[in-house]
């Protein structure tokens, strides 16, 4: 459940054209330097422009040439900024959603709520859009609201290993993911903890997932998905400070 390259398919969907609305005769132009993905030219022009005009426009266009460098962070001050100019109602659904992203992406989950929030109310809250929103909801412990979103907007639309996937990325109830693993062939199962070990989760989050995975040492697998899931294991254990299993599964890995 990776995120596409900044979810290109939003950048120049008919959300585009509600912010082109504000942004002056020369907003076109950093258009197209967007959509042929000159990133540092949009940037130097864009960060121009906006000195010129102070056009919040151009903020926008300065904060999708950021992310698309790498700057994340700089990008959030500059759809901030865009966000005091433009007002509360005058911002544009294109912004919103860059913000969320970029607030998902650095593990803000209070900005995500706020803007998946927003887009939720003016129905334009997209399915990517809704798992960072549900994913945010579950890292602040507001549970009942994040089983409203995943009721209206994810269930119908997730497969039984993309569901598996985003309980193990939100850090559900180990109840909620065995069950949600029990509808999967063991090979799946362990592939799907294998994706999240490789994600590196957190100190805590690795603690509990280690007896879960461990479940597994009895199950009905391969030799190359048994050989992933103590390769698995072995990265688990040492998220999770648990050094001697850490080692005891790195080399049954490679036996």
């Amino acid at each position: 459940m990776k995120k596409t390259r900044l979810w290109k398919l939003l950048l120049f969907s008919f959300f585009l054209a509600s912010l082109l609305s504000s942004c002056g005769k020369e907003i076109p132009s950093l258009q197209v330097l967007a959509q042929q993905g000159e990133w540092d030219t949009l940037y130097r022009v864009a960060k121009k422009d906006f000195r010129e005009t102070y056009r919040s426009g151009s903020l926008y266009y300065l904060a999708l040439a950021q992310a698309e460098r790498g700057d994340s962070a700089s990008a959030l001050q500059s759809l901030d900024l865009y966000q005091e100019i433009a007002g509360e109602e005058g911002a544009s659904m294109a912004a919103r959603n860059l913000m969320l992203i970029l607030a998902d992406r650095e593990g803000n989950a209070e900005l995500v709520v706020e803007q998946a929030a927003f887009l939720d109310e003016a129905g334009a809250l997209g399915t990517q859009g809704a798992i960072a929103y549900y994913q945010a909801l579950m890292a602040l412990g507001r549970s009942q609201e994040a089983a409203m979103v995943f009721a209206t907007y994810l269930r119908q639309q997730l497969d039984d290993r993309e569901y598996a996937l985003l309980l193990l990325e939100a850090e559900a109830p180990l109840g909620q993911i065995r069950d949600a693993l029990g509808d999967l062939e063991n090979g799946e199962a362990v592939s799907l903890l294998a994706t999240l070990a490789s994600q590196l989760p957190s100190k805590a989050w690795a603690q509990t997932l280690v007896p879960l995975a461990q479940e597994y040492e009895q199950a009905d697998l391969t030799s190359q998905e048994r050989q992933m899931l103590y390769a698995s294991l072995a990265t688990l254990c040492t998220q999770a400070d648990f050094r001697v299993l850490a080692n005891k599964y790195q080399t049954l890995s490679m036996d």
